[in-house]
């Protein structure tokens, strides 16, 4: 190849890949060049410049950090699975792909999430361990699938009509049409049509020419975000029907609760009611639904709903196990006091235990507690103990098993807001967070400890070493290894060698706090314990080797080592290790045994 040759080949491969990245920069937020064998990724490109100088950085903690700044909490586990760089290789070579790709709520204001796609793809003429890590905007066709999934889940089974709308128009005379993107049961029930059939239709016949204000409520909802609510006739449904209609998940989009008004009994203080109830409902969605942690979200529900009807107290009462309550949430009205450490271990026979008063009632609803002094003396007795006058309370539910109680105390009769079926609603929201963060919560427990012990795991042993290493601080390490497992699940049982680990984790949860005690692996406890003295830590270790030597029939042996630095952490375990195996020599050594032989 003579120069100019190679100059011109120069020239088009620059050419190519400059065409290349161009074509990446239209299409993705960010590019990542991510090398799976150092676990290492580098910046290439983001929607504000190209990058291609950028530091290096571990993918692990990229990950981490990423997941707590950007994605929504509830996908935040998924998303680790999906960026796991063992399951990405293996990912694509057993689909036999090029590219992978999944969705996730990110974070784009300070509390709006929207769904983002995330694209691992292997390159062409790369190294095998070399990777493209890239961000992007959903199309349209898929982030409908998305919120209409969402939308589906918390809304299909609400005692509500609802839908949520999709506008395309610069104002309410342009709109030409209404897709629905989202419509639940009882929306597609009053329409007379089957959901799956409203589902993707154009609805714009239904809010013809002469129903303006209708459109005009929907589109100032859809690009205004100004909640709305009227009064109409549908021929199509042939009703009267009142629509509440409030900005659903993004611009251009509106949610709708449609309720039929239609029966002459109806009259209009009812209306003004239902209004309210929904526009109160729909606002405590909004707060459940915002991406705040449990607790704030959970409180910040109970005050809203307080507050709307001037009750003393609203709470929540969770059933801690069979038959044992305490109350975990409670908001209460100024000058209030509260119960709520005064009620953590209640037993249900002892508080209202209304159901043995009301069999087969739902909920308890008493406007005053004074119309049952003669009937219900016993309920009316535990009600006024607590100054209570007046009291709605719902169970709270999860797939028919009762796990604790939605209740207001002391309220006054809003004449514009239905409080029962706002209890009765909101608590049907209760249940499913409070089964989304118990589930949560019991993943959580699965994947740190260990489950015969109670104490943690291995995985979540590694966890705190990696922390401690980051960190500078005084660490005590105590290794303790169990003797003779081998010949007492030979000569016993395994369920005998059960018996003994867990005897051994009980003594040793008696001088160090559980979260502290680890089983590494099989018959082997690791104890690591930060920001501790040298003197108390040691006199701790001695005291748990006493501890052990007075138990009987157990044989353990340990090591421990202290040292002043959390860094340090990976060589003070190997002292304690080192003097744990020194200690079990010595065992066998008095006790004239092969070491092999009872491993």
């Amino acid at each position: 190849m003579n120069a100019h040759e190679y100059e011109f080949n120069t020239i088009k491969i620059k050419k190519e890949h400059e065409n290349a990245l161009k074509t990446l920069r239209s299409l993705y937020d960010h590019i990542n060049f991510l090398d799976v064998s150092s676990l290492t990724i580098k910046r290439l490109y983001t929607s504000d410049g190209m990058i291609l100088d950028s530091e290096e950085k571990s993918f692990i903690d990229y990950v981490e950090d990423y997941s707590r700044e950007y994605i929504h909490p509830d996908d935040i586990a998924e998303y680790k699975k999906y960026a796991d760089p063992k399951q990405i290789v293996k990912r694509l070579e057993k689909e036999g792909k090029s590219f992978s790709m999944a969705y996730f709520r990110t974070r784009i204001g300070e509390e709006l999430y929207i769904w983002k796609a995330y694209i691992v793809m292997k390159p062409t003429g790369t190294a095998d361990n070399i990777y493209l890590s890239c961000v992007r905007d959903v199309d349209t066709e898929t982030e409908h699938i998305l919120i209409k999934n969402d939308y589906v889940r918390l809304f299909n089974d609400l005692p509500l009509a609802y839908a949520v709308i999709q506008i395309d128009a610069k104002s309410p005379e342009d709109i030409k049409e209404m897709s629905v993107l989202y419509a639940s049961n009882r929306l597609a029930k009053m329409m007379g049509v089957d959901s799956g059939e409203i589902v993707g239709t154009d609805i714009f016949g239904t809010f013809s020419k002469d129903l303006l204000e209708v459109r005009k409520v929907m589109y100032d909802a859809a690009y205004k975000g100004i909640n709305g609510r009227l009064i109409f006739y549908s021929k199509s449904a042939e009703k009267w029907l009142n629509i509440v209609a409030d900005r659903a998940a993004s611009t251009g989009r509106c949610a709708i609760i449609l309720e039929d008004v239609t029966k002459e009994h109806l009259t209009t203080e009812f209306i003004d009611r239902e209004w309210h109830t929904d526009d109160l409902i729909i606002s405590c969605t909004k707060i459940l639904h915002s991406g705040l942690p449990h607790e704030e979200a959970i409180n910040r529900l109970i005050k809203q709903v307080g507050e709307a009807i001037r009750a003393d107290k609203i709470y929540i009462i969770e059933n801690v196990y069979d038959g044992v309550y305490r109350v975990s949430f409670e908001w209460c009205n100024d000058g209030i006091p509260s119960f709520k450490d005064k009620l953590q271990h209640i037993e249900g026979q002892d508080f209202w235990n209304w159901e043995a008063e009301f069999p087969g009632a739902f909920s308890l609803v008493i406007d005053n507690v004074e119309s049952i002094k003669d009937s219900h003396p016993k309920l009316y007795s535990n009600l006024v103990k607590y100054g209570t006058r007046s009291i709605v309370e719902i169970p709270i539910r999860d797939d028919g098993k009762l796990i604790g109680y939605f209740g207001c105390s002391n309220f006054v009769k809003i004449k514009n807001i239905d409080i029962k079926e706002l209890m009765e609603t909101v608590s049907y929201f209760l249940s499913s967070e409070f089964s989304r963060r118990r589930l949560i919560e019991e993943l959580e427990n699965k994947s740190v400890y260990d489950g015969l012990c109670g104490i943690k795991n291995r995985s979540a042993m590694e966890m705190s070493i990696k922390m401690y290493k980051k960190r500078s601080f005084t660490v005590g390490v105590l290794y303790a290894d169990a003797n003779g497992l081998k010949v007492l699940n030979d000569t016993k049982g395994h369920e005998a060698g059960d018996e003994l680990l867990k005897e051994i984790c009980i003594i040793m949860k008696r001088r160090f706090n559980r979260d502290y005690v680890y089983r590494a692996g099989g018959d082997e406890f690791v104890v690591i314990v930060p920001k501790m003295e040298k003197k108390d830590f040691c006199d701790a270790c001695e005291a748990l080797i006493q501890d052990f030597e007075q138990a009987p029939g157990i044989s353990i042996a340990v090591g421990y080592e202290w040292g002043a630095n959390s860094s340090d952490v990976d060589t003070i375990m190997k002292a304690a290790d080192t003097k744990m195996y020194e200690d079990k020599a010595n065992y066998y050594r008095k006790n004239n045994r092969r070491r092999s032989a009872d491993i």
